[in-house]
C-alpha cells in the first residue's frame, strides 16, 4: 500500500526520463497524499504521443464506504474489479516519483520510512486512470498499482508500488497496440531491492499538511505520532 509519495525533480528531468516533447509545470512536493492532483504520463489514442495529464489521486468506487478513495490497486486483484480491469486494458499511465513513504507499526508507534533509488534519480510507478462521472461532475482519477514487497520494503510493509524499469515504459504505455495482457501482468512484480535504499524520517510526515524538504531527511526522533488522515 502506498499512500504518500514525493515528486521533487525538475520537470525537465522528468520530461527527459519519459521522452516527452513538452515539459510541464510542477513545484516540488514532499508529501503527496490521496485526493491531491498529480502529474501522470499518458499516451492518447488520437496521436499516440506521450504527454502529462493532471489526475486526482484516488478512484471513487461504488464498493467503498463514506466516499473513501481507492488510491491503490492490487496487481493480483485486477481481474476482480471491472472498473480497474477496464482501465488496465485501456488507460494505463506512468506516475513519476522521487520516492515514497511506508510506515512501521509497533505498539503505539508509527514510524515513517522514505524509500528511494540509490542513485537519487526519479522513477516511474505503473498506474491506471479513468474519467469518472460523479454527482459533482467528471473527474480524471488515478490509482497506483501495487505488488508484494521486495527485500528492501518487506521489513516495513507487506506491499509496495509497482516500479517499472525504463526499458518497460513502452510496453506499459502501448495501449491499443498490446493484446497480450500476460506480458503486461508480468511487469507487475517487485522492483530489484539492490537498486533501492530507505531511511527513517520525521514523524511530521504523518500530517499531510506538512510539505517541506525535511520530509525526506534522516531523522533520529525517538517516538512517533498518529496518522493525520
Amino acid at each position: 500500500m502506498c499512500t504518500r509519495y514525493v515528486l521533487k525533480s525538475d520537470p525537465k528531468a522528468i520530461s527527459k526520463l519519459f521522452k516527452l516533447e513538452k515539459t510541464f509545470e510542477w513545484k516540488p512536493s514532499y508529501n503527496i497524499a490521496p485526493s491531491h492532483t498529480v502529474p501522470a504520463v499518458i499516451r492518447p489514442l488520437e496521436n499516440k504521443k506521450r504527454q502529462v495529464k493532471m489526475l486526482r489521486w484516488g478512484f471513487m468506487a461504488s464498493w467503498t464506504q463514506g466516499g473513501r478513495l481507492v488510491v491503490n490497486t492490487r496487481a493480483e486483484d485486477i481481474q476482480d474489479r471491472p472498473l480497474f480491469l477496464e482501465s488496465f486494458e485501456k488507460w494505463r499511465c506512468l506516475v513519476p516519483m522521487d520516492g515514497f513513504f511506508e510506515w512501521r507499526h509497533e505498539a503505539k508507534e508509527t514510524r515513517p520510512y522514505y524509500f528511494k533509488m540509490k542513485d537519487d534519480k526519479p522513477f516511474a510507478v505503473a498506474g491506471i486512470w479513468a474519467t469518472q462521472t460523479l454527482e459533482t461532475g467528471t473527474v480524471d482519477s488515478l490509482s497506483l498499482m501495487t505488488t508484494t514487497p521486495n527485500e528492501a520494503v518487506r521489513a516495513i510493509h507487506d506491499r509496495m508500488p509497482v516500479i517499472l524499469e525504463e526499458k518497460d515504459f513502452g510496453l506499459w504505455m502501448d495501449l491499443e497496440d498490446v493484446r497480450d495482457f500476460k506480458k503486461l501482468k508480468d511487469l507487475l512484480k517487485p522492483f530489484p531491492a539492490e537498486k533501492m535504499t530507505s531511511l527513517p524520517v520525521t514523524i511530521k510526515v504523518n500530517k499531510p499538511a506538512f510539505n517541506e524538504p525535511e520530509c525526506i531527511e534522516l531523522s533520529n526522533e525517538p517516538e512517533t505520532l498518529s496518522f493525520g488522515f
